[in-house]
């Protein structure tokens, strides 16, 4: 805003003039000199500040005497009016998106494919029949078709299914519906089909039986079709994940429950439970971590199998070999019980919220530098799922856990929230969303319309940087530490972030400051930011040699 040249030609006798200055902001706040020249060449100068504030909830304009009459969940900008929550467009918000559109002031172009419908807020697809993955791009699996591929196709004797209606091609030399009829010909009697078949029959079964003899089939290994279905569930979620995923991944995890003893409890929520324990191995017992979730529940399911698949995917990546992994390393799985169960690595320095909060002053000599370590250790967690195309949404201090050997690793992809549910996450009431959410972690475009990348977990990484720094306190927006959904859009959209905490570099927080930028692609990249806290320790422990190698 400038007044500089701004004149206003006024008549003899005029003594006040009023000045209208558009989309005024707070930013503009400040002293201001206005210079007036009368008619006989006398010039008089005087200087006033500016002081811009806010309206009142639901008024806008210039003088704030404007009733907003926005319908529920849009919210009131001084200047813009009703701003307008994902799916919906208008004045007043009356209009859902067009055809084709989604998200904030539908400005995004639905990628649905195959006659799927696209929901307005998020841009979700509703797959047509036959159809699933994130943009109904994948067809049924081998032996499903229809709605949601819940229907069992009944096709004989290696006939192709169709995914849509369920239809069979039947194979030579079999017909009918569902391919289960002989087709006989001159040149093939029907006799020398069924010898053909009985062979086969019989040859099949004395390989089944020396398989199974062998142990190659063992009856405590998934059948295919559970792994199917949990893909399936994963595609639906994100498809880069469980394409990364090898056949038989769920399989060769397996372990037996007889082979767990359960020891005392070291973490529990309303969902779920994680106890210390001794696993029977080949090599001896070994302590692991031992977690469990009550599989009934759809979302606790998701979660559980979203998890395993994670920890799988990253030993994929490293060949099994995750010693010098900054992911929690997988020890095995148990899903032929009543109570499933994902084992870990056991870390029995507990989580990074808890070591923090039990440190006194971080005003105490080298501690700062130190405790960066275990950042760069997360950053480079992060590089590890940018690689395999894996978000993990919900990058935090209590989601960090230490190891023996001080090493700190990304852990608790998706079945922690309910431990913390009172303090750290908020149940989300956005239109078709019902959910614990991390709010005071999340990125902009998460909170908004729920699109998780690498991008917005180093969002998520710049407030863990500001846990470090104020040693494990809570987030706080605005002087507030508790934020409802909507009050957490309006006061990121207006360019509020959290304060600097006392005693932090100067160039710590730039860097907390780069990680949440509104717009992804100019975030700082993981390998950036463990380059930057390099250079940070660096300069905060000169005495020492920090290590520069690519892994702990």
């Amino acid at each position: 805003m400038s007044f500089s040249s701004t004149t206003e030609e006024v008549s003899f006798g005029v003594n006040e003039i009023d000045f209208v200055i558009p989309n005024i902001q707070p930013a503009n706040n400040g002293p201001y000199t206005c210079q007036v020249r009368d008619t006989q060449g006398n010039t008089l100068n005087t200087t006033f500040v500016l002081k811009v504030t806010n309206c009142a909830p639901y008024r806008k304009g210039a003088r704030c005497d404007e009733v907003c009459d926005c319908p529920e969940g849009a919210s009131c900008d001084r200047w813009a009016g009703c701003v307008c929550p994902p799916g919906l467009t208008g004045t007043k918000c009356q209009t859902k998106c067009p055809h084709g559109t989604y998200g904030q002031h539908c400005a995004r172009n639905c990628s649905c494919q195959n006659g799927a419908s696209c929901s307005p807020s998020d841009g979700r697809c509703d797959c047509s029949d036959g159809w699933f993955g994130k943009d109904c791009s994948t067809p049924c699996p081998s032996g499903r078709f229809g709605l949601d591929c819940l229907h069992v196709c009944e096709c004989k004797n290696n006939a192709t299914c169709n995914n849509v209606d369920g239809s069979c091609a039947c194979v030579t030399p079999w017909t009918g519906r569902n391919c289960d009829q002989l087709q006989t010909s001159r040149d093939e009697p029907l006799l020398e089909v069924l010898v053909a078949l009985g062979a086969l029959a019989i040859l099949v079964a004395i390989v089944v039986t020396v398989l199974y003899k062998t142990g190659i089939l063992a009856c405590s290994a998934p059948d295919r079709r559970e792994e199917d279905m949990i893909l399936f569930e994963l595609r639906k979620m994100e498809q880069d994940l469980a394409q990364s995923l090898q056949p038989g991944w769920l399989g060769r995890w397996e372990k037996k429950i007889r082979h767990l003893t359960l020891g005392p409890l070291i973490g529990e929520g309303m969902f779920g439970q994680v106890r210390k324990a001794q696993m029977r191995t080949p090599k001896g017992k070994l302590t692991v971590a031992a977690k469990t979730v009550r599989v009934e529940d759809s979302q606790s399911y998701r979660d559980f199998y979203r998890e395993a698949a994670i920890l799988v995917a990253v030993h994929q990546q490293r060949d099994d070999n995750c010693h010098k992994s900054n992911i929690i390393r997988l020890v095995g799985l148990i899903t032929k019980s009543a109570e499933k169960y994902i084992l870990l690595e056991y870390a029995p320095k507990g989580d990074l919220l808890g070591f923090l909060r039990r440190i006194g002053n971080i005003n105490e000599e080298d501690l700062l530098g130190n405790l960066l370590g275990y950042a760069v250790h997360i950053a480079r967690a992060i590089q590890e799922l940018e690689r395999l195309k894996i978000a993990h949404r919900d990058v935090a201090a209590r989601n960090v856990l230490i190891t023996a050997d001080d090493v700190a690793k990304l852990a608790d992809f998706g079945l922690a929230r309910d431990v913390y549910a009172t303090t750290q996450y908020v149940r989300c009431n956005r239109p078709g969303v019902d959910e614990l959410l991390p709010l005071k972690w999340m990125a902009l475009e998460s909170i908004e319309i729920g699109e998780y990348t690498c991008e917005s977990d180093v969002w998520s990484f710049g407030v863990l940087l500001w846990e470090i720094a104020t040693l494990g306190k809570d987030p706080c927006y605005d002087g507030r530490t508790q934020l409802s959904f909507l009050q957490m859009v309006g006061i990121l959209r207006q360019g509020i972030r959290m304060k600097k905490p006392p005693g932090c570099p100067e160039d710590l927080y730039l860097l907390m400051r780069a990680c949440w930028r509104d717009v992804p692609a100019t975030r700082p990249t993981p390998e950036g930011i463990e380059k930057r806290l390099l250079q940070l320790r660096r300069a905060l422990l000169p005495h020492e040699v920090v290590e520069m190698e690519t892994l702990v």
